[in-house]
This record gives structure tokens, C-alpha cells and sequence, in this order.
């Protein structure tokens, strides 16, 4: 995947604008930590030779300490809104169990939503969480709710959600180096856990009181009365003291809980020291824009997977939705009888590429749980049957090898197999090896759609939309039929039709057709997996095999044809020899039928997610990039107001749609995004139109702004 070659920035410009550090990175997987278990039960780190909570009470110290001197619960009583805390190490997860206790009794807003973000970089595994937690039974159901969610252990970025508790938590595997500079803002309260300064002096650094002031950062109408940030801190160290009073917060030493005879705690100060950008800004066209709540209904154009889940993380925020889309729900490619929950992870150097798509299939696999039920094998809807890739000619095998050498995730996530475990796993033997994701399968699309879009917050109408206008007021929705909608807030979700809707806009989509084919079950291998060669075949449902699909760019023809059919058929060969000799044997004998759709791909087949920019406005405030790419202007991109993009998915939807979604929603509310700042910029549905000006290839009549 291109990165973006502007990343760099003069030394003149304000801080926040400077290039932050890599996102964390998946290729090493983050290490568990060494525990030793003491006879009370409460684990100590052998490596910083500290304790993981305090040996008086370690729930009652957390409820001192964070909740006590943040404020909380009081501030929470009458809040609406987003309400964020960010915390310096995850650990057991008490100080984050403890904090969604307190706002179930506390926040009374249907309106609130409390974002919980913490940063660890020995996290535990699920085993050692479980053990450690079991000393707090008072808190057993909330664990369970964590448990049931806790990601495996993958450097980066990790959003869990639990919508009827109006709470999410960002777990973030990495150093506070690499985490803080790929957060948005802003923050209201700081729990600086960890361990101690004098056991763990890496953690309490410069980075970390920098990255507290840009993320602390509000522009003056946010505080609407609000207090400003707080902080609050088990330790009283003076290298933690001078750092945040560095920072620009006004801290003091306040009695500590139990035996500690200190701790720390305070706010920011916003008017102290020179005023820097917004805090969720990290490139100027990444400003987030606010969506109040008790805005008139909000339109989403498309009622696919990206419309879907759209739509349901609006309604789930309070928000009513409007769903619009001319053929019905999930018609169009999305409404493929089976679908493969996986993702083709990139070797080399393509790791936004990567990391992208592992936060979003592990987001994925709850949210499909949340909405589909268990994936048991008397689920209807989907199933987590297992994905096995197979190495099926040189140049994948060399793929597949190279991932191998340069990813080191766990083994619950993907295992490499040989041809003989492929073929165990196949349930027939194989020509080749590949590699197998186990907790992968397959998802109906069109029953996904349809139970999302069921909720009470969100209309659907089957409408054809003609042209869209810019007003006033927002955005004015002309339709076929004539009838006429307006909304303040509009989302594109409709695939390749966007760029119809909005020709002025600069949107290099690809519609590439593809044919499915259906085979009888009755006459094929017993299928155990999903298979994944240059086709895909999924295990019966309903009847029938889906096989394919074909890839056909420029191609508008919504007939089937035989000579797609024929290709499917030709791919079976890659799923092992049983396969080859049944299409040697039975050919088209074996089609029973099929379905044609088109899928809405992208240059560098990752979604566009977010704001929309004003073409010309952008070429010409930010045309001195042609001259010199590492000057960026401190100036807010121009954007259509109101007007935002969930599209280009391709073959991933699956995968890649619920966790945009919860992207563009968070966007949409100037909220804390779910993915890194680095990752956010890489869906940007402005970055072709950067880097094709940076390259001097914009079409004539926009070059010149």
C-alpha cells in the first residue's frame, strides 16, 4: 500500500502537526508477561518485580485513586456525550471493570458514551486474566462480558464494544512511545497506571507527558462548562510531578491510599504554555467534525454491509437513521448467499495493509457473535468453520512463506500447515500447504444486513436517489419518484454509485463483476472449511456450494454466463486432487445455478472511510505540496460539509465494514477513533486525490484548483 509521502512536516510548524512514530506494529506479537503468583492469589510481574495491584485492596485502591481524584462518578451524572479516560497500563483489567461499575450506577444519559482507551505492553493472556480477576467475584459478570471479548495477542489496536452499556474499550498492545502519538483526542480523564517509576522508568517519559498535553487539548467551544482534563496517579515520584506539571497540568501530592503515603493528582491547565492544534489532529485533513445527537435524521444512501452496519452503530449512538437504497436490502453484492469471513494478510512492507485488516477481523468475530448468535453448527447465519488458504501455485507459496518469516501472530489467529495438515483440515487430501485461520468461516451477508438494519432508531425506504444537492441546512436528496429528503448528515454507502451521486468529487473506485456458482453438495467432497484458492468454495448451506467468484474489471453485464461458470469450475483443481477429478468428471454437470454482483474496489484495496473533501478547495490550499511535499499548512482541509464515505470494500466487507463503521460513527461525533491515527489516514477518502496532486497526475480542469 502507498504510504502517503507528505507524512514529513518543517520543523516550523505547530507540534501537533509533526509526523508521528510508526503505528504499532503486528509483526512481532506482543509477550506475556512473567507472573508470579503470591499465596493471597495476586500476581507480581517477575520482570519489574512489582505487584499487579495494591497486597491491602486493590479494587478499593483503583476506586481512590482514579475514580475518587478524577472526579468520577459525580462528573458523570449529567453528562451527555462522549466522555474519555485513558489509562497507562491495561494489567488485569481492574481499574477498567471498576470504571464501568461505577458508570453503570452513575451516567443516566441515554445520550453518553463512555470511550475507554488503555495502553499495555505485556498483556495477559485470557488465561492469566481469568486467574487474576477471580479474586474480585463482586465483579464477575462484567469480567465475563471482558473475557468473552479479550483479543489474542496482536500488536496494535483492539476495539470491543458492548452497545447496551453505551461503553467501549480501545486496548492498545504496544509501548506508550508508539500508542500515544497514533491517539485521537480529546481526553477528559487520566488514569497513569503501571508499574512504578523506580521499577519501570522507560514508561514515565517525556513521550508520555507530551502526548498527555496534545490529546488533553480541547478548542474553547468543547468545554461547554466542562472541567478540563484531570489526572490522578497511585505514585507521588518527582520525575512524574515535573513531567506533568511540564505538561502543562496543575498537579498536587494528595494522601495515597493505605500504606502509600502520597499520590498525585490534578488538571490540565489549557491557558498555560503555547496553545497547540487541535488535539485530534494529526494530519490537517483528518479534522473530525461533530454530530449532535439530537440531530434530525441522519440518511445512509445504501443499504449493503457498509450502509448496514453504518446504520446500526448510528442508531446504537441515539440517532435516527434514514436507510435509502434502490434495489432493497443487501441486492447487490452484498446479497451473496455466503460470504468468507476472512482476510488475505500482506507480506513485506505493507503493514498498514495488515494491520488494518487484523483489528478488523478480530472486531469482526464478537460483533458477528453479537448479532447472528453463537456460530454453532445449528446457526444458520454463519459459521466459524475455519478459512484455509491453500499455497496452490509458486508465487502464493512464496507469499505465504515470506508472511510467515516476517509475522509473528498467534497460533489461534493463523497456522501455517503442510500439505498433509491442509488435507486433514480440508477433510480431502491436498496438493499443497497453506494457511489456516481457525476461528474464520463464513457469513450470509443479506441475514446480517437484515438484522442490523432492525432496530428502532432506523427506517428503511426502497428508493431510487437521483442526484443530491448541497443546502444550507446540509444535504437535500432528490429521488426518482420526485419526493424530495434533507438531512444535515449523509452518508455515501452505496459502492460504485457514489461516484455517480457525486461526479465533482475526486473518487477513482473500481466496479469489477463477479459470478458465483452453485453446486450441488450431493456430488462433491465433503467440505469441512472454507477453501480459498483463486476461488473460494464454502461448506453447504441451504443446499447448495457457493464457488467463485470471477473478477471481470469494466464489465456491466448483470446476465450469468457459461464461460464464468466454466471459470469457477477450472479454479477447483487448487482444493486437491478429489476436486480436479470431479471437474474432469462432471463439469457443468455440476452448476445448479448462480448470482452475478459487482464489487466496489479501491487503488489500493482498502476502504475509503470518512470525510469527503472539497476537490478544487483542497487542490488549491494545499497545491504548494506539488512544489515541496514536506510542508504541510497548518490549515483545516476543505470538506463538504455533513457529507461522508463508507465504500470500497471489495471482496472483505465482511471483514472490513463493522470496524468502519464504528470508524466513521466516532468521526462523525469527534469522538476517540477506534484505530490508530496512521491507519485513519490510510482509509482517508481524500488520499488519491493528495497523492495523485503530489504527483502532478490530477485531470487538467483540477490540477489548476
Amino acid at each position: 500500500m502507498l504510504r502517503i509521502s507528505v507524512s514529513s512536516i518543517s520543523s516550523d510548524q505547530p507540534a501537533s502537526h509533526q509526523p508521528a512514530p510508526d503505528t504499532p506494529s503486528s509483526n512481532q506479537a506482543p509477550s506475556a508477561p512473567d507472573l508470579l503468583w503470591n499465596d493471597d492469589g495476586l500476581p507480581l510481574s517477575r520482570e519489574f518485580d512489582d505487584p499487579y495491584f495494591s497486597v491491602d485492596n486493590g479494587l478499593e485502591e483503583s476506586r481512590y485513586v482514579f475514580l475518587q481524584h478524577n472526579g468520577l462518578p459525580p462528573r458523570w451524572s449529567g453528562w451527555q456525550g462522549d466522555f474519555s479516560i485513558v489509562e497507562t497500563g491495561f494489567g488485569t483489567g481492574l481499574n477498567f471493570l471498576m470504571t464501568w461499575e461505577s458508570w453503570r450506577q452513575s451516567s443516566k444519559h441515554d445520550s453518553a458514551w463512555l470511550h475507554f482507551t488503555s495502553i499495555e505492553k505485556f498483556p495477559l493472556t485470557l488465561s492469566q486474566l481469568q486467574q487474576a480477576l477471580a479474586l474480585w467475584p463482586q465483579l464477575n459478570e462484567l469480567s465475563a462480558q471482558l473475557f468473552a471479548q479479550y483479543p489474542l495477542p496482536v500488536a496494535g489496536f483492539h476495539r470491543l464494544v458492548w452497545p447496551e452499556e453505551r461503553i467501549s474499550l480501545t486496548l492498545i498492545f504496544a509501548d506508550v512511545k508508539e500508542a500515544l502519538p497514533q491517539l485521537s483526542g480529546p481526553v477528559h480523564a487520566w488514569y497513569l497506571d503501571g508499574f512504578a517509576p523506580s521499577k519501570n522508568p522507560q514508561m514515565w517519559s517525556e513521550e508520555l507527558f507530551s502526548g498527555m498535553r496534545r490529546l488533553s487539548q480541547r478548542q474553547p467551544d468543547q468545554y461547554q462548562g466542562e472541567q478540563p482534563a484531570t489526572v490522578a496517579t497511585f505514585t507521588s515520584a518527582g520525575i512524574v510531578r515535573r513531567g506533568l506539571l511540564g505538561a502543562g497540568f496543575n498537579v498536587k501530592r494528595v494522601p495515597g491510599y493505605g500504606r502509600k503515603r502520597e499520590m498525585l493528582a490534578g488538571s490540565f491547565n489549557r491557558r498555560q504554555g503555547p496553545e497547540l492544534a487541535p488535539c485530534f489532529l494529526h494530519k490537517p485533513w483528518l479534522l473530525q467534525q461533530n454530530t449532535q445527537a439530537d440531530d434530525a435524521e441522519i440518511v445512509v444512501i445504501g443499504a449493503g454491509l457498509a450502509g448496514a452496519t453504518t446504520a446500526r452503530a448510528l442508531a446504537e449512538r441515539g440517532l435516527k437513521v434514514h436507510v435509502i437504497d434502490a434495489a432493497g436490502i443487501a441486492q447487490q453484492a452484498s446479497g451473496n448467499p455466503q460470504g468468507g469471513l476472512y482476510v488475505k494478510l500482506a507480506a513485506g512492507d505493507n503493514a498498514i495493509h495488515t494491520d488494518f485488516y487484523l483489528a478488523a477481523f478480530q472486531y469482526a468475530l464478537p460483533y458477528m457473535r453479537r448479532y447472528l448468535g453463537a456460530a454453532d453448527a445449528d446457526n444458520p447465519y454463519w459459521s466459524q468453520c475455519g478459512v484455509l488458504q491453500l499455497a496452490y501455485d509458486d508465487k502464493e507459496a512464496q507469499r505465504q512463506l515470506k508472511f510467515s518469516q516476517t509475522r509473528s501472530l498467534p497460533e489461534a489467529l493463523v497456522q501455517p500447515l503442510d500439505q498433509t495438515q491442509a488435507g486433514k483440515i480440508a477433510g480431502a487430501p491436498q496438493q499443497s500447504g497453506g494457511l489456516f485461520f481457525p476461528q474464520a468461516g463464513w457469513v450470509s451477508p443479506a441475514d446480517l444486513c437484515r438484522t442490523l438494519l432492525q432496530h428502532t432508531n432506523i427506517r428503511f425506504t426502497q428508493r431510487q436517489v437521483s442526484t443530491l444537492q448541497q443546502i444550507p441546512q446540509g444535504w437535500q436528496i432528490q429521488c426518482s419518484n420526485g419526493t424530495i429528503l434533507q438531512s444535515s448528515q449523509l452518508v455515501l454507502a452505496c459502492a460504485n454509485a457514489a461516484t455517480n451521486l457525486l461526479p465533482e468529487a475526486y473518487l477513482p473506485l473500481k466496479r469489477i463483476r463477479g459470478q458465483l456458482s452453485y453446486l450441488n453438495p450431493a456430488q462433491t467432497p465433503a467440505l469441512h472449511t472454507v477453501l480459498c484458492g483463486r476461488s473460494y468454495i464454502a461448506p453447504a448451506r441451504n443446499g447448495r456450494l457457493c464457488l467463485g467468484a470471477t473478477y471481470n474489471l469494466r464489465d456491466d453485464d448483470t446476465q450469468l454466463r457459461d464461460s464464468d461458470h466454466q471459470t469457477n469450475l477450472d479454479h477447483l483443481p487448487d482444493f486437491g486432487p478429489q476436486w480436479q477429478d470431479l471437474n474432469k468428471q462432471q463439469g457443468m454437470k455440476l452448476i445448479l445455478g448462480g448470482r452475478v454482483g459487482f464489487r466496489c474496489t479501491t487503488p489500493d484495496y482498502l476502504p475509503m472511510v470518512g470525510a469527503v473533501p472539497e476537490s478544487r478547495g483542497f487542490v488549491h490550499r494545499f497545491s504548494g505540496l506539488v512544489r515541496n511535499a514536506k510542508r504541510i499548512p497548518a490549515k483545516a482541509a476543505p470538506q463538504y460539509p455533513g457529507l461522508w464515505l463508507n465504500i470500497g470494500h471489495g471482496s472483505r466487507g465482511l471483514a472490513s465494514a463493522p470496524l468502519c463503521a464504528e470508524l466513521l460513527v466516532q468521526q462523525m461525533l469527534g469522538a476517540p477513533l477506534p484505530v490508530a491515527l496512521d491507519v485513519a489516514e490510510a482509509l482517508w477518502p481524500g488520499r488519491f486525490l493528495l497523492r495523485d496532486m503530489v504527483r502532478r497526475k490530477l485531470p487538467p480542469e483540477l490540477a489548476q484548483g
